[in-house]
């Protein structure tokens, strides 16, 4: 879709009005039954109902509004949830934001920000966030098209907004020298005109690596939605001089925790297990990203899987962690398991794969399973012993 196609259909009152008539409407039939017979363009009026569709869980400040976007643009965009954290923790009087995009976490900061200059390469990215801040009332963002390193001047910020784009050099990486812009090579740069810098990286991208490459960090946040890792942002602040803090956070739910890097430092080393306690306890996703298991776990009659990050007690309830009832436990016996999930007719289930590429359709074809339900089924390979465990999701 051209950014003048998508803004000359989003200007049309008859495709507006097509798209609230149609908006549940199976998109291939509309596709057929009005080819040739609109007045605007029906192939990218039908593209936006789609992109519109999904952003009601993602990002509903699109959907809502009929916002300017295009598929690449609404998949590589902040979710609203995201945003909105961060506005919890980023504001002050002056923003710059030298990666903007389509402009979602501008958006849910400008309440924050007396003023954010926002600046993108991408003619069509910037166009569509022009027409979106028009759209949408927002005054105190301005959108400048161009190399944000044109247009840093000595004038002094209070934040610069970084998310680099890591599809750069026609691949896809975390390593910081390959991302556009190359954070570590402009950062003497945007020292003399800011002393906060927040740094939005991949959600793979490891924390030692963080303090390896940079100083004066001032904190890392670790952020998930519903339990997948989105975000590792970091926070550096040349006017701060004590260690750094990890913050973890999931925006699709209410667990929240924080603590101080010398907990990172200081893991702590777990004894191998004996025999299992009456519970599964796996660590959510930011909790795994930190690996800081011993934080939550500490004082507590805890025991760590030799080989996997996999937690026994006979508690029924951790913080950080998904906490599952064995009900019963095995060596590795795809037969044994069979007929107990037969005898105790166990029709659906989740599988749990650790150490190995299979897949779980492989392992509900030889159970005679399928897919769904409470009922766990974690299947444990190992080279001197597998183990497969049944249990029941609780917390």
């Amino acid at each position: 879709m051209q950014s003048n196609t998508i803004l000359t259909v989003l200007s049309n009152d008859e495709a507006n009005r097509f798209m609230e008539e149609y908006g549940d409407a199976d998109i291939p039939t509309l596709s057929l039954k009005f080819a040739g017979k609109t007045s605007f363009h029906l192939g990218t009026t039908l593209e936006l109902m789609a992109i519109y569709r999904k952003a009601k869980k993602k990002a509903p400040i699109i959907s809502s509004f009929h916002l300017a976007v295009d598929k690449r643009a609404y998949e590589q965009s902040t979710s609203e949830q995201l945003a909105k954290h961060k506005a919890t923790f980023i504001s002050g009087n002056q923003l710059l934001d030298i990666t903007a995009g389509i402009g979602i976490d501008s958006i849910f900061l400008a309440s924050n920000f007396k003023n954010i200059v926002a600046i993108e390469q991408n003619k069509n990215l910037h166009e569509w966030a022009c027409y979106n801040l028009k759209k949408l009332g927002i005054t105190n963002i301005s959108r400048i098209h161009g190399n944000a390193l044109d247009y840093i001047s000595t004038k002094k910020v209070d934040w610069i907004y970084i998310d680099p784009d890591r599809r750069s050099h026609h691949r896809r990486s975390i390593t910081l020298e390959y991302m556009e812009p190359n954070v570590l090579e402009i950062m003497p740069l945007l020292k003399t005109v800011t002393d906060k810098i927040y740094l939005k990286l991949s959600p793979l991208f490891d924390i030692a690596e963080i303090i390896r490459n940079f100083k004066n960090v001032e904190a890392i946040h670790l952020i998930s939605e519903k339990n997948e890792m989105k975000e590792v942002g970091v926070i550096l602040n040349w006017s701060h001089h004590t260690d750094p803090h990890i913050f973890l956070k999931d925006v699709g739910g209410s667990f929240m925790s924080d603590f101080p890097f010398e907990i990172y430092l200081n893991q702590k080393k777990y004894t191998d297990y004996y025999g299992y306690g009456d519970f599964i306890h796996v660590p959510l996703a930011t909790v795994s990203k930190s690996s800081c298991y011993h934080f939550f776990t500490q004082s507590q009659k805890i025991l760590k899987h030799t080989i996997y990050p996999l937690f026994f007690s006979n508690q029924s309830y951790l913080d950080g962690f998904k906490t599952y009832k064995i009900i019963e436990q095995w060596g590795y016996s795809v037969k044994k398991v069979k007929e107990f999930l037969t005898s105790n007719d166990y029709q659906k289930l989740n599988i749990i794969l650790k150490g190995t590429s299979e897949i779980p359709i492989k392992y509900h074809k030889k159970l005679g399973t399928t897919d769904g339900g409470d009922v766990y089924l974690f299947i444990l390979k190992l080279r001197k012993k597998s183990e497969m465990i049944l249990s029941r999701l609780i917390s």
